[in-house]
């Protein structure tokens, strides 16, 4: 082999040993299917530092009480055919409560404290199992692109159980994906969304987290490159692009101390949307937590929302 060849077959393999591998790995990382962090095992010693920690006793107290009522299973049939997994909380209100939790975690983890909320409100609560989560089925999560419509699948599927008013309701990542469904809301039960802890984009997100994480920013435009071949999806949309054409009101929260997504871009999703809208800034609240950390403010937000909003 001569040098040139030789030349080539060295850059080959730098490129391939330390972009191509790293960036498939990343890619995995972030996409694959999340087994997520039984309840149960937040407690465990590798949680200690877990910005969870301080509010696990209200979570499990929100949980157990939930899960004292009655409440079944249920399925839904994605566009592309996975079967999704929910627990339905009926009893037999028209108002029905669709709640989508965040990336790598579980339903009551995240939502515990909202569907407790919405349920001594008379609501009914669908609590979903987001694609390639838990008992959900899917290999990938796109993290909110391709989940919107799996919102409007539970959205059809409220529907057909009789609800007449439906608010839908996401934190983090679920917020994402029902804020990428707002504008095609039309025609639909929906009545009112609230997006909490809601992120600007992937991208953005991923570039917060390798920052953080000290990534070479050279992974950006290669998981990009990869969620485009693998996903059919752009990690670069931003929330607020389907915003200006969202087709219901939103209320949006977001805690101030979110150490997770900045909450600047709760103030520019708000900027962005067309549908009327609030919004409510909890005070010292982590990530997802402005229901547990500031209770009666976030309550008395989301009841005045609802009272505007639903007849």
């Amino acid at each position: 082999m001569n040098l040139w060849g030789v030349l080539l077959l060295t850059a080959a393999a730098l490129l391939f040993f330390f972009l191509i591998l790293p960036a498939v790995l990343v890619f995995f990382a972030v996409f694959y299917r999340k087994k997520g962090v039984p309840f149960e095992q937040y407690d465990a010693k590798k949680f200690k530092n877990h910005y969870y920690m301080p509010y696990l006793g209200r979570v499990a107290e929100a949980r157990a009480w939930l899960q004292r009522h009655d409440h079944t299973p249920v399925y839904v049939t994605t566009d592309d055919g996975l079967r999704l997994y929910g627990e339905c909380y009926d009893q037999g209100s028209r108002r029905t409560a669709v709640l989508f939790h965040g990336i790598g975690t579980e339903m009551y983890t995240n939502l515990s404290g909202q569907a407790r909320l919405l349920y001594r409100s008379g609501w009914n609560v669908l609590l979903t199992c987001q694609r390639a989560h838990g008992k959900s089925e899917g290999r990938f999560t796109a993290i909110g692109l391709r989940e919107h419509a799996d919102v409007l699948c539970w959205t059809r599927f409220a529907e057909q159980q009789g609800a007449t008013e439906i608010l839908l309701y996401g934190v983090s990542m679920g917020a994402a994906a029902v804020a990428y469904a707002s504008d095609r809301l039309g025609g639909t039960k929906v009545r009112g969304i609230v997006l909490d802890s809601c992120f600007y984009s992937i991208y953005e997100q991923m570039r917060r987290d390798a920052y953080k994480n000290h990534i070479p920013k050279i992974m950006l435009p290669a998981q990009r490159v990869l969620a485009k071949l693998v996903l059919r999806v752009d990690i670069k949309q931003p929330t607020a692009d389907t915003l200006r054409h969202a087709q219901a009101p939103v209320l949006f929260i977001h805690g101030t101390a979110d150490e997770t997504v900045e909450c600047r871009w709760a103030q520019v999703d708000f900027d962005a949307c067309a549908a009327p809208k609030q919004l409510f800034l909890a005070d010292g609240a982590p990530h997802t937590l402005a229901v547990l950390h500031n209770p009666e403010e976030t309550e008395a937000a989301l009841q005045g929302f609802l009272e505007e909003h639903f007849t």
